[in-house]
Parts: structure tokens; sequence; C-alpha cells
């Protein structure tokens, strides 16, 4: 898949639960440790960051039973990477390190402000046309180094030899074992409210527009975060709710009569999806620039190129002292 190619060059995950008994991180030192990964996540535009327990999420999907066949789920949340898989297959819970669900996990996601720093990490890459799937690639990179240090700094403050363990899963990996329902962690999270009809999360500040990237289990306690926080109200009134779930019904019959690949959409089609979105009121301020909504559903390489030389060209004014 694309987003195999695009982690290959990455280095692989601890995912084995640590062995050593030295005592946790004191709460001053994880609550340091905490500030600096959600700063450094931060510039580099991932900033919706929330922490949650790894029991929340599998209590959560076990109560709910879910249990469904990916293409089907895929099209129906507007996403286009299946897994193939022809069989349903139920969610797999999040590992907790024999923590009984009590396993520090991190969601983390992004407003529209991950698009100016991806674009200045694209125009640095030697050769951005070999990159199989340029935002999954930025978004590994930056997530697995700042989580990297967040678990040696962990460690360290632990007094660990070697870094806490972990295990990230990704938005775009869809295969059965690793396929992690980022919406309804968000959820369980307090991050947003999340609309089963539509498979559309709102936010309370960014509204629509964000995407999640990824959740992250590390061997840590969350007892510190206590009881899962009470989920949002819905945060659209009843006539916005009903023209986003004729806006999803229109996108989804147009994407039923199109021959739909894993690459992306075509444009006409990325249009109706970005219309749900827009029924939505809250955050309208934060809506993607139109190159980032149209690559957000259309994968089209063309988008990434002008803004690129939008870029040069202002970098070009800039130094020019205009």
């Amino acid at each position: 898949s694309s987003f195999a190619t695009a982690m290959a060059s990455l280095p692989r995950i601890e995912r084995t639960p640590s062995t050593d008994t030295a005592d946790e991180p004191a709460h001053s030192s994880a609550e340091q440790a905490y500030a600096a990964l959600t700063a450094e996540l931060q510039t580099s535009g991932f900033d919706v960051v929330a922490p949650l327990r790894a029991g929340w999420y599998n209590d959560y999907i076990r109560e709910l039973g879910l249990s469904t066949d990916s293409t089907a789920y895929l099209q129906a949340s507007g996403e286009r990477h299946a897994s193939g898989e022809e069989a349903p297959f139920a969610l797999a819970p999040l590992p907790d390190f024999g923590r009984s669900g009590d396993a520090l996990a991190i969601l983390v996601g992004n407003s529209r402000a991950m698009w100016p720093a991806f674009l200045r990490w694209l125009k640095a890459q030697k050769d951005p046309d070999a990159l199989s799937d340029p935002v999954d690639t930025f978004a590994a990179e930056a997530i697995c180094g700042a989580v990297g240090r967040f678990a040696a700094v962990s460690a360290a403050a632990a007094g660990r030899k070697a870094a806490v363990a972990h295990d990230s899963f990704w938005a775009s990996d869809m295969t059965p074992a690793r396929l992690v329902d980022m919406n309804r962690a968000a959820r369980v999270a307090g991050v947003c409210y999340f609309s089963d009809a539509m498979f559309l999360s709102v936010h309370p500040t960014f509204g629509a527009w964000v995407a999640f990237r990824a959740v992250v289990v590390l061997d840590l306690p969350a007892s510190h975060l206590r009881g899962p926080p009470a989920p949002l109200p819905p945060l659209l009134s009843d006539d916005e709710a009903a023209a986003a779930k004729a806006a999803f019904d229109e996108a989804l019959r147009a994407s039923a009569a199109e021959e739909l690949r894993v690459d992306g959409m075509p444009r006409h089609l990325a249009h109706k999806w970005a219309a749900m979105r827009d029924c939505v009121r809250r955050g309208r301020e934060h809506r993607y620039g139109a190159r980032q909504s149209e690559y957000h559903y259309t994968k089209d390489r063309s988008l990434l190129a002008a803004e690129l030389a939008g870029l040069e060209a202002e970098e070009g004014k800039q130094r020019s002292g205009r």
C-alpha cells in the first residue's frame, strides 16, 4: 500500500512491554514531558493532541459492538483507503501493555495549521515526487520523532534504561489488525462531537476542519486521567445537521456511481464531501484553503506543485525585500 511504502524508511516502533521495574516518572516530570511533546507537535502543525486511557477506547468499541466490512465502512466515512478485506471484521482493541486498560494513549491530529509546515517540509525534500504519500510521510516523521523523544524523556524520568515501549496506529493504515476508529477515539477523549449518521467530527474551535493522524499507546500509566470525559454535546444546530446529512447522502450517492481509486477521488466528488463540512458554521474561519481541501480528498499532485510554486514565489519576494 502507499502507506506501507511511505513508512518503509522509518525506524520500527518498539511494541514489547518494558521489563524495567523502576518507579514511574514523578507527576511533575510527566507533565513537563507531555507539555514538551505537545509543543513539538504543534511546531509541525499537529495542534489537536489529547491524552486518553487505552481502556476508554476499548470499552467504547466493545460497547458498540463495532464490526464492519472495511470497504463499506470507509466509503461511508468519505475515505478512500481500503484494506481489501472482503469479510467483516471486528475492530481490534488498543494494546495496554498488561496495564488492564490503564495505558496512556495520545490522539494526534491537526487543523489547517499542518499545511504550511507540511509545505515547508515538502519543499526541503530532495525528490518530492518519489514520495508515495507526502502527507503520510510528513506526519509519520514528525509524530514518530516527537513521540520517540517523549518516550526517552519519560524513561529517564522513571529511571528506566530503555525508552518507554510504545505502539503507533495510523489513520492511513487500514489493515484489520491495525485499524483504529480515529473519530471515536476523539469522541471518548472529549476532543470532538461525533455524528454517527454522517461520520463527522466537530471540534469546539475548528469545527469540521480537523483531521486525525495517529493514536499512540505508551507503556505508561494513565490513572491520573481519572474517568473518561463526558461526551461533547452536538456542536451544530438541528438545521446544520439536517443540511449536513443531506450533503452527506448526496456525496455518498455520487460516490457509489463512480469507480473510486485507493489513491484519491475525482475533484467533483471532493467538492461534495467538503460541502458536508461547510454546513457546520462553527469553526468556518479555520476552513482549509482550497488546495489543502482538494488534496485531502483527491491526492492530486498538481495541487502540491502549485502550492510549492506559490511558496517559492513568496520567498523570492521576501529575499528581494519587496
